[in-house]
């Protein structure tokens, strides 16, 4: 019977030490990671002034500039770490300088050359898109292939034109307009939006 005592406690004390050891607690601390991955998006453009300077019979007539045309040409880049369109409007009527007379808009057009890496859906290639107070996107993202990227890898030339009438410009001519003699002027804005 004592033997028995002695097996019976053996297993009790082998069992209570089991269950201590199983029961220790690790302290143990937690920390949160948080990635915030921020757009930066910047549109550098070429500001210099483009003046058409209609004088002869055939330029009111034909219009001037046109796509390639350097004389008639503004350069530009993105830089983006997301993806980007880059659109176009007039902030205000084509105004003569005496402040009523008005130019329809859409006697000017732009036409963009892509001379970037980056694969992008071009809606001005070589076929202008006309001017208006409407934004209008020029340069996007083609759905499928990233165009984030460096200045170097987004990089494109604006072409102007003015009354040739081509694609969906003005299809009066400026001499069959019969516009007031006299300088006309509306300011352009470029805006460079993330694609979602």
């Amino acid at each position: 019977m004592k033997k028995l005592i002695y097996i019976i406690a053996a297993v009790l004390t082998i069992s209570f030490t089991t269950k201590l050891n199983a029961q220790v607690v690790t302290p143990a601390e937690v920390i949160t990671l948080t990635a915030n991955l921020n757009t930066t998006l910047a549109l550098t453009m070429d500001k210099s002034d483009v003046t058409f300077d209609f004088t002869t019979l055939n330029e009111y007539k034909e219009g001037l500039g046109g796509y390639e045309n350097a004389t008639y040409s503004s350069e530009g880049k993105v830089s983006s770490t997301a993806n980007w369109k880059l659109s176009f409007k007039a902030q205000s009527e084509m105004t003569h300088k005496d402040g009523d007379a008005i130019m329809p808009l859409d006697n000017v057009g732009l036409s963009a050359k892509f001379t970037g890496k980056n694969k992008i859906k071009n809606n001005a290639e070589k076929a202008p898109l006309a001017l208006s107070t409407k934004e209008t996107v020029i340069l996007g993202h083609d759905g499928k292939n990233s165009n984030a990227g460096d200045t170097d890898v987004n990089s494109f030339t604006i072409y102007w034109e003015m009354g040739t009438q081509n694609a969906k410009m003005n299809q009066e001519s400026i001499f069959t307009q019969d516009l007031k003699k006299g300088s006309y002027s509306t300011k352009v804005e470029f805006i460079a939006t993330e694609v979602l």
